[in-house]
C-alpha cells in the first residue's frame, strides 16, 4: 500500500515530537557512590547545548513535514487534473532530462515484456525537478496547492484549523517559524552579532518548540481536510 503525502507528513511531525521530547527526558543510570559503598540510581541527562540543539532540530523537521507533504501531493494529484493546473503546466524541465526520459521510455519499450511506463518516468522527473523548490513559507505553500489543483485555499485552511484563523495570522506565524527554521538551517542559530567574542546562540525554549510543532501540525491536518 502506498505510503501517502498526509502519512509522510504525519510521521514527520511523529518524528519532530521525538525529537522534542527527548530533548527533556531524563534518563538513570547506576553507579558506585565513593561515600556510601553502594549502587545508587542517578538521574542523568544530555548538556543542556544539546538538548537545546534538539529543540531546533524538532522545529526543522516539523517544518520538514509540511514540505513534504507539499512536494508529494504535487506528485500524487499529478495525473487527476481535467486541465493541468498553471504552475504545474509551466515548470520548466531541462532539455537533458527529457532526453534522459525519452532514451529510458525507448529502451522500456524494446525490453521484454513490451510494456512500457512513460508516466512512472515521468513521474519521477517531476519528482526530480521538485527537489529544487522549497514549500514552506505562506506563499510557497500556496503555488504548492495550487500546483496540486487547489488555488486560493488559505480561507478554506483557516476555517479548518481547531482555532479558525484569518489568512493573514497564519502567513504571520507560518513565516515566522519558516525563518527561525531557515536561521538555524543555513547560520546554525548563532546571533547575529558585528564582532562575536564566544558561540552565542539565539534561545530556544521547550515550550516554543513545542508550540512551533503544534501550529504546524494543525497546519498540515486542515490542508489535509481541505485537499481530501
Amino acid at each position: 500500500m502506498a505510503f501517502t503525502s498526509y502519512e509522510a507528513a504525519r510521521h514527520g511531525i511523529r518524528r519532530a515530537r521525538r525529537l522534542l521530547y527527548g530533548a527533556a527526558k531524563t534518563s538513570k543510570h547506576e553507579q558506585l557512590s565513593p561515600a556510601t559503598g553502594q549502587m545508587e540510581t542517578m538521574p542523568e541527562q544530555l548538556p543542556s547545548t544539546t538538548r537545546a540543539d534538539m529543540r531546533r532540530l524538532s522545529v526543522v523537521m516539523a517544518v520538514a513535514a509540511l514540505d513534504t507533504y507539499m512536494h508529494r501531493l504535487i506528485v500524487e494529484r499529478a495525473y487527476k487534473h481535467d486541465e493541468l493546473p498553471g504552475g504545474l503546466a509551466r515548470l520548466d524541465v531541462g532539455f537533458e532530462d527529457l532526453l534522459r526520459q525519452t532514451d529510458a521510455t525507448a529502451a522500456s519499450a524494446r525490453a521484454k515484456p513490451h510494456k512500457p511506463k512513460p508516466r512512472v518516468g515521468l513521474k519521477k522527473l517531476l519528482r526530480d525537478r521538485l527537489l529544487r523548490e522549497t514549500f514552506q513559507s505562506y506563499d510557497a505553500v500556496a503555488r504548492a496547492l495550487s500546483m496540486a489543483g487547489h488555488s486560493k485555499a488559505w480561507p478554506e485552511i483557516g476555517k479548518e484549523m481547531p482555532t479558525p484563523r484569518e489568512p493573514k495570522e497564519i502567513k504571520a506565524r507560518l513565516n515566522a517559524i519558516v525563518m527561525r527554521r531557515n536561521q538555524i538551517v543555513h547560520e546554525g542559530d548563532y546571533e547575529r552579532l558585528e564582532r562575536p567574542r564566544n558561540s552565542r546562540r539565539n534561545p530556544m525554549t521547550q515550550k516554543q518548540a513545542e508550540r512551533d510543532i503544534d501550529f504546524l501540525d494543525e497546519v498540515i491536518e486542515a490542508i489535509h481536510a481541505v485537499v481530501s
